[in-house]
């Protein structure tokens, strides 16, 4: 079969002989440097959950988008494993049957990595938005954030996310397993299917609800909400050093209460900084520039941190944090657990 007959929809042997090697600088970047770090992400991600799931943390409904945050992030690192370090990583050390499972699971992978920070990106808007209403309007926080209307909410974005992405498991496929002659062994071959080549697909999808309910939307809330939180707790800070002396539990309580909002904020700040490139590259995409793939390294290098490094943020703001942390890294179970139930009730 000629070279001309091999067209993009072909999925002949004949046509996928040859194993098409990645660039050298990606394949350091998401195959070495990057596992590292997803593996560090992980274990931070579910000790995480177990931290905001435990009893002494749970009694805050905020704590359940921050549970549910770091299982998104689990979620994103495992499935970006799978689609971005696995097949480099094989590549790079020759182990040729970790990327054949690569590609033979991308499909499914890439589809759970989208799922996953769909889930991550509106995670953090409801965060955002519950702390708002709770600095904002304190008064009516009660009545605005009942627990079952929490649940009900997280439960409505994981449902989002899951719809939202469905036609993302079905971008790719794996069209042919072909031996490859220049590394001596069968590989999948993966191929974009015909609805990732629809024009009114890539316009509707990808151009515009993309563009709109994964960037522009959410960021913007962000954006805006946050900076009536940072307000907010400006004010309050002035008008507590203004104001007369208070007792020791109350300014206790505020300080708490502003180290809670700066905590959040700056998961927003890290959140915005790490997925701006995102945002770039698909701007990029949608006006038709062709050659960007080192940004998108960089964007996928980034996408990782994002997902990696809540941890230290929370260990930096929350005293509740570090004290149960400390209480399963130590395994330390009786005298770390008398001092968290000491703090909690002081």
């Amino acid at each position: 079969m000629g070279d001309n007959d091999c067209s993009q929809f072909n999925i002949s042997c004949d046509c996928h002989y040859q194993y098409q090697y990645y660039d050298y600088e990606d394949r350091v970047v998401l195959g070495l440097l990057a596992l590292p770090i997803m593996a560090f992400g992980i274990c931070a991600n579910l000790t995480s959950v177990r931290i905001f799931t435990h009893r002494l943390m749970s009694t805050s409904s905020i704590n359940w988008y921050l549970a549910a945050m770091s299982a998104s992030d689990t979620i994103i690192l495992i499935a970006s494993f799978c689609v971005l370090s696995m097949p480099r990583l094989g590549e790079y050390l020759l182990t040729w049957n970790a990327a054949y499972w690569s590609y033979m699971i991308a499909p499914i992978m890439f589809g759970l990595m989208t799922m996953g920070q769909t889930m991550s990106v509106y995670l953090t808007v409801g965060v955002s938005v519950h702390r708002y209403i709770g600095v904002c309007h304190p008064y009516k926080a009660t009545q605005l954030l009942p627990k079952s209307l929490v649940a009900h909410f997280i439960l409505g974005i994981i449902i989002f996310s899951i719809l939202f992405n469905i036609s993302r498991f079905f971008e790719v496929r794996v069209s042919n397993v072909c031996y490859r002659i220049n590394i001596n062994y069968y590989m999948p071959h993966l191929m974009m299917t015909e609805l990732r080549h629809n024009e009114t697909y890539l316009m509707i999808f990808h151009g515009w609800a993309l563009t709109i309910l994964m960037f522009v939307v959410p960021f913007t809330l962000l954006i805006g909400f946050n900076s009536m939180v940072l307000h907010a707790v400006r004010k309050s800070r002035r008008a507590h050093m203004c104001g007369g002396e208070s007792d020791e539990m109350s300014r206790k309580a505020e300080r708490k209460e502003r180290q809670t909002s700066i905590m959040l904020v700056a998961v927003v700040i890290l959140f915005i900084s790490c997925n701006s490139l995102a945002f770039i590259c698909n701007m990029m995409e949608n006006l038709g520039f062709k050659d960007f793939s080192a940004l998108v390294t960089a964007n996928n290098m980034t996408v990782i941190i994002n997902a990696s490094v809540n941890i230290f943020i929370y260990m930096l703001f929350s005293e509740k944090y570090r004290l149960l942390l400390r209480h399963y890294l130590c395994c330390d179970w009786s005298r770390q657990g008398e001092m968290l139930l000491n703090s909690v009730m002081a």
